[in-house]
C-alpha cells in the first residue's frame, strides 16, 4: 500500500509570514543555471572530505527566476529553492577541469565549511510561542508538564502561528527535515501543525499525539481510528507525511501500543514514542505510583484495571518489550535503560532520537547516569538527535541571531561534554536522522550526480577545516540551498555506514555490519 502523505495544499490558508521570516518560509526560487561553490571544506558524514573543496551545482528550472547570479554571494540572499544536482564535488583543481566549471556562477565561501542539511529528528514546533523557560530539575517533571498544559496554544490560529515560527528556527538553523509533535490540546488529535509545515520548504513527518489509558482507553481507539483515518484521506504528494504518535508510556495503554504498532506496518505509516524518559515514568510503570498515578487520578483518569499492566518492576523499555518488534518505532529520548533494555532496543527494529540537551535540562543523568548512546550506537541501534521544545533550549536560541532549533548546537554540546568524534555526531544529525524518519540517507550525502535536500554553510572563521571546525567554533550554519520537491522516502542506497564510533575496531568481512 502507498504510504500515505499530507496533502501540501492546506484547506485553510496559512498567514503570510512577517518579512524577516519569509525569506526561509517562502524562499526565492534560485534561477537555473550553474553555480560553484569554493569552501575551505567539504564534509558529509559518508566519508567525503575535501579541504579545501569545491562543488559544482547544476540548478534546474522552467525558466528565470529568482535572485540573479550576482547577489548570490551576499548571506541576505539565501536560502534560495531550487532542484539542483551536483555535477562534481573534488579538490578545486580537478573541479577547474569539469568542461561547466568555465560557465558557472563562482560562489566564494573561503571561512566556511558545506555540509549536507541537518534532520531534527524531534521537536515540538507548536510550542514555540512558549519560548526558552527555565527548569529546576530538582522541581520534578510534572511541574513542567502543567507548564505546557496552561501554555499550549489550542485554536488552529495559534497552533499554526506557532509551528510557523518554529520553522523559520529551524531553517535558519539549517534543518530542512523534521520529526514534529503535533500535540493534542485537550487530549484531541490536531492536523493543523501538519498543514502548516506543509506550506514551507520543510520535510519530514508530523507525529500525530494521542492518548488513552485507564477510564481514557476507549477514547483513545477512537483517536487512534480518527488519524488513520485522515491518514488515509491525505493527498499521495507533499513534504509532509503523517505519523502516529501514541504518546508515551504512562499516558497509553499496551493495548493501544499494540493497535497503533499494528496499523503503523500495515499502513507504512512512521511511528514514534516518548520513552524512558523520566523517574516519574519509571516509578509509574515500575511500582504503580509517584506523580504520573497522582496527575492520572487527579484527571479522573486512573482506573485500578490499570494494575494488570503496570508495578510489575518492569522498566518502561521492558514493559513495551513484545510491542516494539511489531513497527519501526521511533523512541524518542532513552534516558533510562540498563542493560537488559539495552538487548531488547538492539532485537527491535527501533531508532533512538537523542536529544542531549532537553536530557540535561531535566536533570535525566542524576537519576540514570550517562545517557548509552554510544553503547545503542555500537549495539547497531541508529541513534539520531533532536531538540524537543524551545521550551528546554538555553534563553535567546529564539533571538534575532541566536541558533535556533539546532542540531547542529547539540552536535557541539556532546562534542563538548564526551569527546565524541564530529563525523559520528554529523551522521546523528543527517544519515542517521534520515533512517530514523524513513526518508533517503542519500539525500543527506554528497556525490557526483546526487540531488541533496539542501547544501549548508557553517563559517569556522580561522578554525580547522575539518569536522572538528563545525564543533568547535560557534559559528551559525547559514542554509544556502534546499530542495523545493519533497525528499523522497526511504530507498537503500550505497551510503557508507558512519554509525560507528571512531574507538571501535575495524569490521572484519565476518562480523555483523551495523544498521
Amino acid at each position: 500500500m502507498a504510504r500515505p502523505r499530507m496533502n501540501p495544499h492546506p484547506p485553510h490558508p496559512t498567514p503570510n509570514p512577517p518579512p524577516h521570516a519569509a525569506r526561509f518560509l517562502r524562499p526565492a526560487r534560485a534561477r537555473p543555471g550553474i553555480y560553484r561553490f569554493d569552501a575551505a571544506a567539504i564534509l558529509d558524514a559518508a566519508g567525503l572530505a575535501l579541504a579545501p573543496g569545491s562543488m559544482l551545482i547544476e540548478i534546474a528550472g522552467p525558466g528565470p527566476g529568482g535572485a540573479p547570479p550576482d547577489d548570490l554571494p551576499g548571506p541576505a540572499s539565501f536560502p534560495l529553492a531550487g532542484r539542483f544536482t551536483i555535477l562534481a564535488v573534488d579538490t578545486p583543481p580537478r573541479v577547474d577541469a569539469h568542461p561547466a566549471s568555465l560557465r558557472a556562477h563562482r560562489i566564494p565561501l573561503p571561512t566556511s565549511i558545506l555540509i549536507p542539511p541537518f534532520i531534527n529528528t524531534h521537536t515540538h514546533l507548536d510550542l514555540t510561542h512558549i519560548g526558552p523557560r527555565p527548569h529546576d530539575p530538582a522541581a520534578g517533571f510534572i511541574g513542567f508538564v502543567e507548564l505546557v498544559r496552561a501554555s499550549r496554544a489550542c485554536s488552529e490560529e495559534e497552533i499554526t502561528a506557532s509551528v510557523l515560527r518554529g520553522a523559520e528556527l529551524s531553517l535558519r538553523a539549517g534543518v530542512v527535515a523534521v520529526g514534529d509533535i503535533a500535540g493534542a490540546p485537550r487530549g484531541e488529535p490536531q492536523f493543523s501543525p501538519a498543514r502548516a509545515l506543509a506550506s514551507t520548504p520543510l520535510g519530514g513527518v508530523s507525529f500525530i499525539e494521542f492518548f488513552g489509558i485507564g477510564k481514557g482507553e476507549a477514547r483513545g481507539f477512537e483517536r487512534l481510528d480518527q488519524i488513520t483515518s485522515e491518514a488515509g484521506r491525505a493527498g499521495p504528494g507533499g513534504r509532509i507525511r503523517l505519523g502516529l504518535q501514541p504518546h508515551a508510556t504512562n499516558t497509553v495503554s499496551p493495548r493501544l501500543y499494540a493497535r497503533a504498532g499494528r496499523v503503523a506496518s500495515e499502513l507504512g505509516l512512521p511511528i514514534c514514542t516518548h520513552l524512558a524518559e523520566t523517574p516519574e515514568e519509571r516509578a509509574f510503570i515500575a511500582e504503580a505510583g509517584g506523580p504520573q498515578r497522582e496527575l492520572l487520578e487527579r484527571l479522573g483518569i486512573w482506573d485500578d484495571s490499570m494494575l494488570a499492566d503496570i508495578g510489575l518492576g518492569r522498566s518502561p523499555i521492558a514493559h513495551l518489550a513484545e510491542i516494539l518488534p511489531m513497527a519501526k518505532w521511533l523512541a524518542v529520548h532513552i534516558n533510562d535503560c540498563g542493560d537488559a533494555d539495552l538487548e531488547i532496543l538492539a532485537r527491535s527494529r527501533v531508532s533512538v532520537a537523542y536529544c542531549p540537551r532537553a536530557s540535561a535540562y531535566f536533570g535525566a543523568e542524576r537519576t540514570f547516569g550517562p545517557h548509552r548512546y554510544r553503547d545503542l550506537i555500537r549495539a547497531g541501534v541508529p541513534v539520531a538527535l533532536g531538540t524537543d521544545s524551545i521550551i528546554n533550549l538555553p534563553a535567546g536560541a529564539d533571538a534575532p541571531g541566536g541558533p535556533g532549533l539546532s542540531v547542529l548546537e547539540e552536535m557541539r554540546f556532546l562534542h563538548a561534554r564526551d569527546g565524541v568524534d564530529p563525523l559520528i555526531l554529523l551522521a546523528m544529525g543527517t544519515i542517521n536522522a534520515a533512517r530514523a524518519l524513513n526518508m533517503d540517507e542519500r539525500a543527506f550525502a554528497f556525490g557526483p550526480g546526487a540531488s541533496p535536500a539542501g547544501l549548508v554553510a557553517v563559517d569556522i572563521a580561522d578554525g580547522p577545516a575539518s569536522a572538528a571546525g563545525l564543533v568547535t567554533n560557534k559559528g551559525n550554519p547559514l542554509l544556502l540551498l534546499v530542495r523545493n520537491r519533497s525528499c523522497p522516502t526511504r530507498i537503500r542506497g550505497e551510503v557508507p555506514d558512519r554509525n560507528r564510533l571512531a574507538s571501535d575496531p575495524p569490521l572484519n568481512d565476518s562480523e555483523e555490519q551495523p544498521r
